[in-house]
């Protein structure tokens, strides 16, 4: 603390030495559309010596900071333009010089070779956040919204569609800047079946402004949907097959069409996806008294699984500008899915004292339905051109499912229970949100937000199991309804300003949350509930500083929250596998977060590198704790408790380089220490305090083969690291991408190959005072997909307002606001 009060004044200070800046913004000369990616080059006049660089911004707007007084020369470059030049006189220390809108004429004696060797940036670094360009990636063709989250730096997407962000599954996953009614619950399969074709870019933001919802103490992913704003129609039809190796076919098909006009602005999107997978793991146990090393019995298992699913994912929206100032929008997103899923495990228990062995099969089939909507209202008002404006949404949505399972365990040898059971579990959850958000802009150098938002949460499920009595006749045997009701108010208000070369922004949002849980074993009785209710502070602080030679350094610091809910607060007992069987804790609290993080931006004419090192303090963890039950040693139970403190630091580096015409890199290493304190469960000490220091990289390189013919090859590391009560083991992957562009890019022809090596798996080795596990899980063989995509429109670029002298005022010193 005492070295940020040191830095403070320090960068305030150096501010005062302030530099000139030179902006403008590029566009295309025939079509008016902004030119994104262009390398802008300042020279000294006198000598030709290169002084600062940057590339312009997905708004084609371009700014570089830290010019001395006299005489430069601007250049700027793209592939299939002609390079650009003009002197640009800079007079005093402290003039801004606005170029204005710049002209790019298109080449056209290059304009082959720009189809040939042309390649679209598949990131962009901004200070607070990093973006993926999901239509660069030649891997996503045909692929789900869960696959290219696998391709994401820093992200993680294990076998069942669990998500995490940098070690940490306390993460948000929003579709353009909302909860959209993803939950943990049911984003797994929602995003398995939402076509990556839908997508325009992915956004990772890992400390966001007090703006944005607190929720999640890892950050948020922000899917950003393809809706462009082009006047015309527009749209794309997609098909394609996939085969995995061991496996059977599976099949995909998309449509998406756009219409822009004047006054209103549609889209529309629908996706069928049909999956067939087949996976298996085995998982070994050894059991022994506390407090001695000598095992008294070892349990095998082998597990074969079959999942068979279809779905329907759909989106559509209309944004209707009722004048220059006034816009309404409605939206709404819709999946269902169908799926079945077959489960062997096989069974061999040794017994030392005394000396027995046990063998028996259990068997599930499962039939699993779900239905997923979310409907918003839109509302914009701009006040001035600065950008003041006031928004204001509300939105409704609803996730039903019902689940039928099917258990039969049978014995082979020993004294195992031989028993067939049937099981329903349902729920229904509904979620509606209203926020208002206030801008005020000042300047453009200088902006106040404001806002609140109230949001209101129901999730019912209900399970029943019975057992099969003779071959007709059932008793029931357990019962459980699970009722959770959340209500939150939030107000939120953000200031920052930029000054020379230093900028600032701090933020306060206030939460009061009522949270009331209702759990039952008997429909006849009453629910057994319990309140509880809290208010709670999120500060939230941003330094930045622009260095010469186009660098920049951010400071930031947030305060976060993880609500318990759905499956980890349920009583409900999974019984799926007899020997090892799971349940959720009504009694959980939150988990809270303190993140630190400076991040560091360096960019080249061809090299750009970030650097982010990040520190986390997490109270109150929740985390998965096993132990085995008291009634039956056999069984391993897991539940969710509040278990332990800790603490991580880690240093993340991006770096993305062109190297060729034909190769660019994108590398991605994050190294990082964690350090969890004592796991206690129910008074007991199951595991004493632990750290370990963990790494994981990824390469992505991007070939240009010929005329719009690009492949790229995806590798990936994670080392083993540190877990309540265990650890998993490292693992690797590589899967590679081929597309090949036809008829002046109509048609799109892609070829991938996922887990190329059959290497992608999941295993985890955990223990405690009476076990030592040994867990493995894998989805067999690589899984080869051929996609066609043909594009069709005829849209035309749509004019952009300006001011009188034609100059852009876009902009800005903060960050990024979501759509």
């Amino acid at each position: 603390m005492r070295k940020l009060v040191v830095l403070v004044p320090l960068l305030l200070i150096s501010f005062s030495f302030q530099a000139a800046v030179i902006r403008g913004k590029i566009i295309d000369f025939k079509t008016g559309e902004v030119v994104d990616f262009a390398n802008v080059v300042v020279k000294r006049a006198a000598t030709t010596a290169i002084i600062s660089g940057v590339t312009s911004a997905e708004d084609g707007t371009f700014r570089i900071n830290n010019l001395l007084v006299g005489v430069y020369d601007l250049e700027i470059s793209f592939v299939g333009y002609d390079a650009y030049s003009q002197k640009v006189i800079i007079q005093s220390v402290d003039e801004e010089k606005n170029i204005g809108i710049i002209k790019l004429r298109p080449n056209t004696e290059t304009l082959q070779e720009v189809e040939v060797m042309g390649q679209a940036s598949q990131m962009r670094f901004d200070i607070d956040k990093k973006v993926f360009n999901v239509d660069a990636n030649v891997a996503a063709a045909g692929a789900s919204a869960s696959d290219v989250l696998e391709n994401i730096p820093s992200v993680e997407v294990d076998n069942d569609g669990n998500i995490s962000l940098r070690n940490n599954s306390s993460v948000e996953v929003w579709i353009n800047g909302k909860p959209s009614g993803l939950t943990e619950e049911n984003r797994a399969q929602i995003l398995e079946q939402m076509p990556a074709g839908s997508i325009e870019a992915v956004e990772i933001i890992t400390n966001p402004s007090a703006k944005f919802s607190p929720e999640g103490t890892a950050g948020i992913i922000n899917l950003v949907m393809k809706k462009e704003r082009k006047a015309g129609y527009f749209g794309s039809v997609t098909a394609g097959g996939d085969y995995q190796l061991k496996g059977k076919f599976s099949g995909n098909a998309s449509t998406n069409i756009n219409y822009n006009s004047s006054k209103i602005d549609a889209y529309a999107n629908l996706g069928f996806r049909q999956r067939n997978s087949i996976g298996g793991g085995e998982t070994n146990r050894s059991s022994f008294n506390a407090g001695s090393t000598d095992t008294l019995s070892f349990q095998h298992q082998d597990n074969s699984d079959e999942r068979l699913g279809w779905g329907v994912f759909g989106r559509a929206g209309l944004d209707f500008h009722i004048d220059t100032k006034n816009t309404i929008g409605f939206s709404g997103m819709v999946n269902y899915g169908d799926n079945k899923s077959t489960e062997i495990i096989d069974y061999s228990t040794f017994r030392y004292q005394p000396i027995d062995t046990t063998l028996f099969v259990h068997s599930s089939d499962a039939t699993f339905k779900r239905l997923a909507y979310n409907v918003t209202f839109d509302y914009k008002h701009e006040f001035d051109s600065k950008g003041s404006e006031l928004t204001s949404s509300v939105s409704y949505g609803q996730h039903q499912r019902e689940q039928y399972s099917d258990y039969e365990q049978t014995v082979q040898r020993g004294k195992a229970s031989a028993y067939k059971q049937t099981q329903y579990s349902g729920g229904n959850n509904q979620t509606t949100e209203f926020k208002v958000d206030y801008v005020k802009k000042f300047s453009d150098n200088m902006k106040l937000e404001t806002g609140g938002r109230f949001s209101w949460q129901n999730r019912f499920s209900n399970s029943t199991t019975w057992d099969f009595v003779d071959a007709e006749n059932t008793n029931r045997s357990d019962y459980n309804d699970f009722n959770y009701e959340e209500w939150i108010t939030a107000l939120y208000a953000t200031y920052g300003a930029k000054f020379g070369n230093f900028s600032f922004q701090g933020g306060l949002r206030g939460e009061y949350t009522i949270t009331d849980v209702g759990t039952r074993d008997n429909e006849e009785e009453e629910y057994i509930t319990s309140r509880k209710s809290y208010f709670q502070l999120f500060p939230t602080a941003y330094l930045s500083y622009t260095f010469p030679h186009n660098h920049e350094l951010q400071l930031n610091y947030t305060r976060r929250i993880n609500r318990p809910r759905g499956r980890q607060l349920s009583a409900f007992r999974n019984v799926s596998d007899s020997t090892n069987i799971s349940y959720g804790n009504p009694d959980l609290d939150p988990e809270y977060a303190n993140s630190l993080e400076l991040n560091y931006i360096k960019s080249w004419e061809k090299h750009v590198l970030s650097a982010s090192f990040y520190y986390k303090y997490t109270t109150d963890v929740i985390q998965r704790v096993q132990f085995q039950s008291p009634d039956n040693p056999r069984v391993m139970e897991t539940t969710y408790d509040n278990v332990a403190k800790s603490q991580s630091l880690g240093v993340e580096f991006v770096a993305k380089d062109r190297l060729w015409s034909w190769l660019n890199l994108t590398t991605t290493v994050n190294l990082f220490y964690q350090q969890m304190s004592d796991i206690v469960y129910n008074d007991v000490l199951l595991e004493e305090s632990s750290d370990g220091f963990s790494w994981m990289a990824r390469l992505m390189a991007n070939f240009v083969f010929g005329k719009g013919f690009t492949g790229q090859l995806t590798g990936s590391y994670r080392s083993p690291r540190v877990i309540a009560q265990g650890k998993t083991t490292d693992s690797y992957s590589l899967d590679l991408g081929l597309r090949k562009s036809f008829l002046n890019k109509t048609l799109n022809l892609s070829l991938t190959v996922r887990d190329v090596l059959n290497s992608r798996s999941w295993h985890t080795i955990t223990w405690g005072d009476t076990f030592y596990q040994d867990f493995e899980r894998q989805m067999y063989g690589p899984r080869f997909s051929l996609t066609l995509t043909y594009n069709f429109g005829n849209m035309k670029s749509k004019k952009k307002s300006q001011n009188k002298e034609g100059n852009d005022s876009s902009d800005d010193y903060s960050s990024d606001d979501f759509e």
